[in-house]
This record gives C-alpha cells, structure tokens and sequence, in this order.
C-alpha cells in the first residue's frame, strides 16, 4: 500500500511540475540574458542544484518581465514557482520588491518577513528584505519599524 502511494505521489508531483513549466518562446536575446543571471539584486541568485529545474525556468522569466516592468506578470510567474517549493525564500524577497514597486507597502513588509522567516542562514538575503522593510515602513511613516530595519540590516551586514 505504501509503495503504491510512493508511485502516485510521485506521479502527482511530476505532473504538477510538467503543467507548471512555461510553454513561452524566448527570443535569443532572452536567453541570452537568462543565460547571463540577469537578475536585479545578487542575493536572488537562482538554485543551480539542477534539482528545482521548473522554478528556475519561472524565476528566469519573472526576472525579465521585471526588467521590463511587466510587474503583473512577473508576480504571477512567482507565485506559480512558489506553488512548487513554497519555501524559497528569494521568490517571497521577489515579490516583496514587486509590492514596493506597485505601491503596495504592507504587502511588501509580510512578504520580507516570510522570506527572512525561510533565510536563516543567507545574511545577504535577510539584509536585502530588511532594506524592503526599511523602505515600506518609509512609505507607512513607521519610524520605529524603520529604526528597526536599519538595526537588523547594520547588524546583518557586520557578517
């Protein structure tokens, strides 16, 4: 019984991961860049391990809609990577930025917070949504939680 839901979990994961997986042309340009880890901070650097291939293909696309401000969009390729490996903590950094960019500053505060709570050992990361934290509570006129950014992010950076 155990071998047999060994086989379907295994087979729902595959499928899920197939239908996932964008059927978009890119021009060589695109690819070019993609090629290149165009990506707008160094501390969204993909997962290379080979292991999360499908996330990669997502993240690479939503890093190019980015650069061209198609925000929209982008948010929807992340989101749809982070259905796969919910745990990945710089999609949720991602979509952080992207709430700062569409002015939507409470929104980027819980999605810096998910991605630090998954973080824990990459400083840089941590600091990089401390400085979205930082800039959002600027946008809310929270001086305490912006004092606070600047503390974890002093405090990150000493590392």
């Amino acid at each position: 019984m155990s071998h047999l839901f060994r086989l379907f979990s295994s087979i729902f994961l595959l499928l899920l991961l197939v239908s996932c997986a964008s059927t978009e042309k890119h021009s060589i340009t695109e690819d070019a860049a993609v090629a290149t880890g165009n990506y707008r901070y160094q501390a969204w650097r993909l997962d290379n391990s080979g292991q999360f291939e499908a996330i990669n293909v997502l993240l690479d696309e939503a890093d190019l809609l980015i650069e061209n401000q198609s925000y929209d969009a982008a948010v929807d390729k992340i989101e749809r990577a982070l259905r796969i490996k919910p745990e990945y903590a710089p999609a949720w950094s991602r979509l952080s930025w992207l709430a700062l960019q569409t002015d939507s500053p409470k929104r980027s505060v819980q999605m810096a917070k998910r991605s630090n709570s998954l973080a824990f050992s990459d400083p840089e990361l941590q600091s990089l949504n401390w400085s979205f934290i930082r800039e959002a509570s600027e946008m809310l006129n929270d001086v305490e939680a912006y004092q606070r950014a600047n503390q974890k992010i002093e405090s990150l950076n000493a590392f």
